[in-house]
């Protein structure tokens, strides 16, 4: 079994392979909304808008957090109660020490299942 190095681990947040980074190929987020105070399109609309586009994606990085708080499988409940509460979370990705895989993400509804509050 191989361990994954640290770098590698989080290789996938630097990983921009495969993203369109020419303009044309990308489908600006504004298309979705109407106005500055993101009043919802109706499904209409929204349809029309992804059938014009459907060769190209939407790029959500900017809504994306670049360094998100992460948990191992190994990890003790203790340590992500204390995260959880020391950094204000509402989820937290469980990744896998040894090929570092997503494995699920857990929320502040599932501690709280598991805490029986």
């Amino acid at each position: 079994m191989r361990r994954v190095s640290r770098l590698e681990r989080n290789a996938s947040e630097y990983d921009i392979q495969g993203l369109p980074m020419e303009q044309s190929a990308v489908l600006n987020w504004t298309h979705f909304n109407s106005d500055m105070v993101a009043t919802e399109l109706n499904y209409e609309s929204v349809t029309a808008i992804v059938n014009s586009n459907k060769s190209k994606r939407v790029d959500l990085r900017h809504y994306m957090i670049e360094s998100p708080y992460v948990c191992f499988t190994t990890d003790k409940v203790q340590k992500i109660l204390d995260i959880f509460r020391f950094m204000q979370l509402r989820q937290m990705c469980v990744i896998n020490p040894i090929d570092g895989k997503l494995k699920g993400v857990i929320s502040r509804e599932d501690l709280f299942a598991y805490m029986k509050l």
